[in-house]
């Protein structure tokens, strides 16, 4: 018999997710019009939180997590969202948003060498090209004509912004690493809440007189990124990972970078120069390398 053909919503509801994932730059950059930085990440956690939590009460799949889990819940909840949530947003207050998506989105670049290093996986020559064209892209992206280094948060922005990358890339070693006995969806929820108890003392120690002013802008920012574009949208990814080929979704979720630089461009008025232009296409490059090296 023929293999399966994956049925046609998950292609829908995957067009849906990047479209979601690609917003959130912007609408972060949003927020930030009424709020500050690490605030705003804490509040979006904590919204996040207690969506998850009436979603795994709804599917009766709230309980807490085993004892094997922990390892993937404080790596998810402290790297993949406290300190990624917290890094992005301050970063955002300073590098445009299709600059900073792209930079935070080269994660799966540096999982090859933390892989080959940490975990004994094989380096094979995709992964060397892809890493190579990876590099590249972080380095025309921050040519010196593209950027305004006479400002002197520039470079430490922008080294956040891959510090929040390789957050990313290190709690997604961990998961690879770890025999969590949990579904990986089911654990949102505490992920979430670590989350939030990890940002709550970095917001009062770095912006002690911070905090949101709620607003159009800050409201519109944490109903999108506390409800539809955290929880919702990364149940619903869970699902396309699922019902979709490996491939398929990977190659499908680098739209994300692309949604995100066009909505940008097109309402927050970033400009568009060749070195972005061909930053993104060399980082896109590298990661569609790594899609289809699985």
């Amino acid at each position: 018999m023929p293999p399966s053909q994956p049925p046609r919503a998950a292609f829908v509801q995957l067009a849906i997710v990047v479209f979601i994932f690609g917003a959130a730059g912007p609408v972060i950059r949003i927020g930030l019009a009424e709020a500050t930085p690490t605030w705003l990440a804490f509040w979006r956690a904590l919204l996040s939180f207690g969506t998850m939590l009436l979603i795994a009460a709804a599917r009766g799949r709230l309980k807490p997590p085993a004892r094997r889990d922990w390892a993937s819940v404080a790596a998810v909840g402290m790297l993949q969202l406290g300190a990624f949530f917290a890094l992005l947003h301050t970063a955002l207050t300073i590098v445009p948003v299709g600059r900073s998506v792209l930079l935070c989105y080269t994660t799966s670049l540096w999982l090859v060498p933390i892989s080959v290093l940490v975990l004994g996986e094989r380096l094979d020559a995709r992964r060397i090209i892809a890493v190579i064209l990876g590099i590249a892209g972080v380095v025309t992206l921050a040519n010196p004509w593209a950027v305004d280094w006479s400002d002197a948060r520039q470079l430490p922005a922008h080294g956040l912004l891959l510090l929040a990358a390789l957050a990313w890339a290190i709690a997604i070693a961990v998961l690879r690493a770890g025999s969590a006995i949990t579904p990986l969806v089911d654990l949102l929820p505490w992920q979430f809440g670590l989350a939030t108890l990890v940002l709550l003392p970095v917001a009062v120690l770095l912006e002690p007189t911070g905090g949101v002013t709620l607003g159009p802008s800050s409201g519109f920012a944490l109903l999108f990124l506390g409800v539809i574009g955290g929880p919702l949208a990364t149940w619903a990814a869970n699902s396309v990972s699922r019902a979709l080929p490996v491939v398929v979704a990977s190659l499908g979720f680098l739209g994300v970078p692309v949604i995100s630089l066009a909505l940008s461009v097109a309402f927050l008025g970033e400009a568009v120069t060749l070195s972005l232009l061909a930053g993104a296409a060399l980082i896109i490059a590298g990661l569609a390398t790594l899609a289809l090296r699985r």
